[in-house]
């Protein structure tokens, strides 16, 4: 399962040390590798402010003084590079990556251990040193020739942007070498076997899962390497990222590592005369394919101005987080609703919504209507199941909802203007969360015991409208300022990124000066650590984000370079399926996937290999008439498919927060539940919301062109 990893290891305090000198200096180097790594994190984490301060002064100036500056608007990305590659360092210390940990949550400390060094031997420091030598390689190439921005009045520096990457993956290597220290002092430890547990369980488990694999690998690459030799390469290639995914390691170096490992594979089977790889030009393929990541992370994730608004809206989301507009309006909302059946479970569904529309933060909305309505839903006497079941299912609408993170990833890989995939994601989202009101009233009306009326409700008043319109107009007024701006035009999703985190910061200290001055307000040095503890946490989203993109960027290009996207794509055209078959056995892989693998995984891997071949199927979105020339039909048809396709499998990775064993959703609130919230009764209580968001996808592949494209074609025209 998904989860926030444990503290990082380290040898238990209460026993005797494994050696004295050499352990006490092992340790201390760990200690001073790790000082380094965190003080680069906290530098990171206050870049956060002048970002902000950045993109909130650009618009001013280009709108207030008709100033359009460029060098202030490349500094944007250029900050957003710093942060995110020290942000990745800093989540290696803290353990803040994500990882499935499914088979590794019941082993021993030792086994962890274990797994931990080989992975960083093999996987970690192997990535580090490639990026790091090459990064700085293309940073020494860029000052010595004089590089700088491709516009007259940009930045004249560029190699300073460049040294983001080695810099950040110099740091990882330090990162790795305290956790291997950490992990060799745990193992040195003598440790008994608890009585009843054998030695060696954990190891023995992943022995056996990973050999399982293998053979499993082994059979599909012969058969694959039949047709092309490449063919076997790419078949090994994501077999061994699936084995080694279940090793519990972070998934962000499992992708990156095995990427950098098939390099290597790829060579020696050029070099022993094994030429798997055929239809490439030997070994000068992989040994440049080692230096274009740099080129691929540098231009494909760093250098690109659509992303920074990823980190911004994490930002924006976390302040809200700790505004206290969740619970005024959940208190709000259940003094209008809680004269209905099932009004209270209704009145959470609406605050998911609100909280999507403004954050889009799924595991800040999860943990928060975890916290501030589970409670309350119990004490009212709703079962166990349907309770949790719609916590989780409310916190998940800010994956679909505009300003979702996942929409801007996936605008990127599919090469779209985020823009035209918001607007086309505002009907579906809406349909999904109207179906979920339509589930809640059905449940209260046919099994009125699950939710019952509270025991005491007080008489509507004009009092609690206005109260309700108090706590709602702030959250939609910050969805208005940031979505409308993007809709109309008058911002890009970077600047409507900073203008609301301008707007969630001013909500917040809202909050924080409403508060009784009885000691519990904050002053301005609770204020700035209140802010100060909101970056930090931002930061650790957004590098365990970022990780994943740099990971699965490697191991994308190694996959295509391999062949296995044109596998891929012979195997789909060669399926004897229509259009919209075709369509449904890919979201149906996508499906089974989210059981397994999280969103950002799919996305990055899977989203690029089939929206291609998406893009050319006749789904029937566009008609041919109004065209003059075909080539400009199937221009138009391409767009409209990608878009079409982007949300509908939007709307399908949204049901893998919720379905085990890799619900993100389902342990966010386990963590944050009463104890007698079991897991049994979240997996019982999300059983009817899968089911319901299974039916909202079939509404928007159904009905794509009225749900999905006629919001951006009145807005955009286009």
């Amino acid at each position: 399962m998904p989860s926030m990893p444990p503290a990082p290891l380290q040898p238990d305090a209460a026993s005797p040390p494994a050696s004295s000198g050499l352990a006490a200096g092992a340790a201390a180097l760990a200690g001073w590798c790790e000082a380094i790594v965190l003080a680069a994190g906290r530098l990171a984490a206050a870049l956060f402010v002048p970002l902000t301060v950045a993109i909130v002064a650009h618009v001013v100036l280009r709108y207030a003084c008709g100033v359009n500056l460029v060098w202030l608007e490349e500094l944007h990305w250029q900050l957003y590079a710093f942060l995110a590659t020290l942000g990745l360092a800093s989540c290696l210390v803290t353990d803040s990556h994500v990882r499935l940990d499914i088979l590794q949550a019941g082993w021993s400390p030792r086994a962890r251990a274990r797994v931990e060094m080989v992975g960083l031997l093999t996987l970690v420091l192997p990535l580090a040193t490639l990026l790091s030598w090459h990064g700085f390689a293309s940073v020494v190439q860029s000052f010595a020739i004089g590089e700088r921005s491709v516009n007259d009045q940009g930045l004249p520096f560029t190699f300073i942007a460049k040294a983001a990457l080695p810099t950040g993956f110099l740091l990882v290597a330090l990162a790795a070498v305290a956790r291997l220290i950490r992990s060799a002092l745990l193992l040195a430890e003598p440790r008994p076997v608890p009585p009843g547990q054998p030695a060696g369980r954990g190891s023995r488990v992943v022995a056996a899962v990973g050999l399982a694999l293998a053979l499993a690998a082994a059979a599909l690459a012969w058969q694959a390497g039949r047709v092309a030799p490449s063919y076997a390469l790419a078949v090994g290639l994501f077999a061994s990222f699936l084995a080694l995914l279940f090793s519990g390691f972070p998934i962000a170096f499992v992708l990156g590592g095995v990427a950098v490992i098939f390099i290597a594979v790829g060579y020696a089977t050029d070099w022993l005369g094994y030429t798997l790889t055929a239809d490439h030009p030997g070994t000068r393929f992989y040994l440049g394919t080692a230096a274009a990541f740099v080129n691929r992370i540098y231009g494909g994730l760093l250098n690109k101005p659509e992303l920074v608004a990823l980190p911004m809206f994490i930002f924006m989301g976390l302040l809200l987080d700790r505004s206290g507009l969740a619970a005024r309006m959940l208190d709000a909302m259940q003094r209008l609703c809680g004269r209905v059946r099932g009004g209270l479970a209704i009145s959470v569904v609406a605050i998911g919504m609100l909280l999507a529309a403004s954050t889009g933060i799924i595991g800040a909305s999860v943990v928060l209507l975890g916290l501030l309505a589970l409670p309350v839903m119990l004490r009212q006497g709703y079962a166990p199941p349907l309770a949790a079941g719609t916590v989780c299912s409310a916190g998940t609408l800010g994956i679909l909802m505009p300003p979702s993170i996942m929409l801007v990833i996936m605008a990127d890989q599919a090469s779209i203007p985020v823009g035209d995939l918001f607007m086309g994601a505002v009907l579906p989202s809406l349909v999904l969360s109207g179906l979920y009101v339509l589930l809640l009233v059905a449940i209260g009306w046919l099994a009125p015991a699950a939710a019952p009326l509270a025991k005491a409700t007080a008489p509507l008043s004009w009092r609690a409208v206005g109260q309700l319109a108090a706590a709602v107009i702030p959250a939609l007024g910050l969805i208005v300022l940031v979505l409308g701006s993007i809709f109309a035009g008058l911002a890009t999703v970077t600047e409507a990124s900073g203008i609301g985190v301008l707007g969630a910061g001013c909500l917040a200290c809202w909050h924080w000066l409403r508060m009784p001055a009885d000691g519990s307000r904050p002053g301005h040095r609770g204020l700035a650590a209140e802010l100060w503890q909101t970056c930090l946490a931002a930061l650790r989203i957004t590098g365990s984000i970022v990780g994943i993109l740099i990971g699965a960027t490697c191991f994308a290009f190694i996959l295509r370079e391999l062949g296995g996207d044109s596998m891929i794509r012979l195997g789909l055209e060669s399926l004897p399926l229509s259009p919209y078959g075709l369509v449904a056995v890919i979201l149906a892989v996508v499906f089974v996937l989210g059981f397994f693998l999280d969103w950002i995984e799919i996305t990055i891997i899977v989203l690029p290999l089939v929206v291609g071949v998406v893009s050319r199927l006749e789904l029937g979105l566009v008609s041919p008439l109004g065209f003059e020339r075909p080539a400009d039909f199937e221009a138009a048809r391409a767009a409209a498919n990608t878009l079409w396709f982007c949300v509908t499998m939007a709307v399908c990775l949204q049901t893998s927060f919720l379905t085990p064993p890799v619900g993100f959703a389902l342990f966010y609130l386990k963590g944050v539940a009463p104890p007698e919230i079991r897991l049994a009764d979240i997996y019982r209580g999300i059983v009817p919301f899968v089911l319901v968001q299974l039916a909202g996808l079939l509404l928007v592949v159904w009905f794509g062109r009225p749900l999905v494209l006629w919001l951006p074609a009145l807005v955009y025209g286009r």
